[in-house]
């Protein structure tokens, strides 16, 4: 799959999930822990990359009511419900705007403060994008991104991954799923361009699920874009498989999602 067939592709996934995406009460926890980590400052200006149904931007927007947020993403329907929790919340300070993070047309040092949650490991050339995602901040001023522990939602990822690629055939792109799972992961990223400081903090994000409200994050997450590689035939069989092994190994079919974070914060 080239990058354009890939993005298309993670647009067309993020499209097909926006409706069901905030039903994933980690997004909303470690939004409000990100924009903890905003500085305390007046009139910020801010760049929310990947803003997905727009988390981030939101809690940003609502903590800091005289900055200025610009929120991006591919996805249009993600956008759109963006749109309306910020309009239903009479939030005036953000402007969502369909783009690739890519293709940023911003001048240098722009922005103050520049924001990603949990999408920083999708951008096909990682490092590149990084990069460009610097220029952008203004020298002093911070990229504040998140992303999973090699531990969150195992064993249950792992189980789910294993039968994907044994019986079907079918697992991420490239190295996708290991990437930005540990604080040195996130310093090589860091060292790949220039900065003043760097703060790496884990947060354990952790709540009870039932088997039957994890069958659901995997069809309202970016876990969809595999499963939506199966027949229906094999996706029916597939269900009945993942969920029996994971009940196997749950306390009365309820067990505690761990979807433990860490918070890179590089001060530019």
């Amino acid at each position: 799959m080239d990058t354009i067939e890939y993005k298309q592709a993670l647009q067309t996934t993020f499209d097909k999930v926006s409706s069901r995406y905030d039903q994933n009460s980690f997004f909303g926890i470690s939004a409000k822990r990100l924009a903890e980590l905003l500085p305390a400052a007046e009139g910020l200006h801010v760049l929310d990359i990947s803003t997905g149904t727009g988390s981030v931007a939101i809690e940003i927007a609502t903590r800091h009511q005289d900055a200025q947020i610009e929120a991006i993403d591919l996805s249009t329907q993600m956008l759109d419900i963006a749109s309306k929790k910020a309009q239903q919340l009479e939030l005036t300070n953000i402007r969502f705007i369909q783009s690739d993070v890519d293709e940023l047309s911003y001048p240098a040092g722009k922005f103050d403060v520049v924001t990603c949650g949990y999408a920083m490991f999708f951008f096909p050339d990682m490092e590149a994008s990084y990069r460009a995602i610097c220029k952008t901040v203004k020298p002093g001023g911070q990229l504040i991104c998140s992303s999973f522990t090699d531990a969150a939602f195992n064993p249950y990822a792992e189980l789910f991954l294993h039968r994907l690629k044994t019986e079907y055939d079918v697992s991420p792109p490239g190295e996708l799923k290991d990437r930005l799972k540990t604080a040195k992961n996130w310093q090589t990223l860091a060292e790949s361009s220039d900065y003043a400081d760097l703060v790496i903090i884990e947060e354990p994000i952790r709540y009870p699920v039932s088997v039957d409200e994890w069958w659901e994050l995997l069809n309202s997450a970016a876990y969809k874009s595999l499963l939506d590689q199966l027949k229906p035939e094999q996706l029916e069989a597939f269900k009945r498989e993942h969920t029996a092994e994971v009940t196997a190994i749950s306390d009365n079919g309820t067990f505690e999602l761990n979807s433990d974070t860490l918070f890179c914060q590089v001060t530019l």
